[in-house]
Formats: C-alpha cells, sequence, structure tokens
C-alpha cells in the first residue's frame, strides 16, 4: 500500500487508485482490502478516487458479497480493531452474523464477470488479486487471462496469485516480487 500511495501521491489533489479482486467469492478478499486501505489511509482516503472491483462468475457469490453480512464465526480471523472498526454484529434467523459496514460497501463495486469472455472495464488497475481461479483453467485460459492482466494493469502494477499458481511459461510480462507476487514489467 505505501508505495501505491506514494505513487499517487502529487498527482491531483483526488488521486486515483484502482484495485480488483477478480474471482472475489462471496467477498471476504475485497471487503479485507478494504479494510487495509480504510484503516493505513485513514481520513486522507476521502480526497482520492479509490475504488475495489470485485468480480466472480457466480452471480449468487456476487450477490451474496454485496450483502455483505457472514456468520460470527468467519469474523473471528479479522484483527480485533479491524473488526470491532468495520463490522457489527447482528441476528438473522436466530443466527448471528457480523455486517460489513457502509464505509467499505462504498468502495467496492461487485459485478458478475467470466474471466474468459470480454472484458467491460477499460482499467488501469494498479493490483489485481486473482487468488486461487487460474487453477481452475487450461494452459490456453491461464495464457489469455494473464495477458487481459498484464494490460489491464498500470506499469509496475502488481498482481497477486493464490500458493499454488504461477506465471512459470505463461508469461514474461511480470517479475516475481514475492512469493505470490508479481510485478508489470
Amino acid at each position: 500500500m505505501p508505495e501505491m500511495r506514494a505513487r499517487h501521491t502529487g498527482e491531483s489533489s483526488h488521486p486515483r487508485l484502482r484495485i480488483w479482486s477478480a474471482g472475489c467469492s462471496s467477498g471476504q478478499e475485497p471487503y479485507t482490502i478494504a479494510m487495509v486501505l480504510a484503516s493505513s489511509f485513514g481520513p486522507e482516503l476521502r480526497r482520492w478516487d479509490a475504488k475495489i472491483l470485485a468480480t466472480d462468475i457466480d452471480t449468487h457469490m456476487v450477490d451474496t458479497a454485496r450483502c455483505g453480512v457472514y456468520p460470527a464465526d468467519l469474523a473471528n480471523s479479522i484483527p480485533a480493531p479491524l473488526r470491532d472498526r468495520f463490522t457489527r454484529r447482528q441476528r438473522e434467523g436466530g443466527e448471528p452474523m457480523v455486517a460489513m459496514e457502509e464505509e467499505l460497501k462504498r468502495l467496492i463495486t461487485f459485478k458478475p464477470l467470466n474471466l474468459l469472455e470480454r472484458w467491460p472495464m477499460k482499467g488501469p488497475f494498479d493490483a489485481i488479486f486473482c487468488r486461487n481461479v487460474l487453477i481452475y483453467f487450461d494452459r490456453v485460459g491461464r495464457t489469455q487471462v494473464i495477458g487481459n492482466f498484464a494490460r489491464m494493469l498500470e506499469p509496475g502494477g502488481y498482481l497477486f496469485l493464490g500458493h499454488s499458481e504461477s506465471l512459470y511459461g505463461v508469461s514474461d510480462r511480470f517479475r516475481q516480487t514475492g512469493p505470490t507476487i508479481y510485478r508489470r514489467l
């Protein structure tokens, strides 16, 4: 985050930051990204044009993510300071639940998207999270998706993959900077 923040600071009075959670499933990843953004930027985030796009092929998962309400036990893995600030406890049908705060929901746009079909968004993105999604594609599909990610990322932008995924033999448009982190050349 600090590097992305520094890269855009001074650009304008309303710097732009775009993050994409591709294959967001039920939404825990984009909400976590939103929590990290909101807590690390603090009140300064209001002057940013910061947006998170969250997509998944499963429309039911997209609807679940958009609602942002989860069983309370799922919130146990959220560090207490973030959980206390960005979630609220409630009951649904007698079951304890946690709901994501509106502050987070305002940062995220949830949309259905098949990664193997035409993408309507234009980018560019500063970071793309596509964790544990590429494992479902054959080599041709992985190559197509990674090529599209490279076109959608800012030069120097980051691509985050899952631990069982690699760009080895798939693309030479990225440099690995960590076990699951790649930077667009």
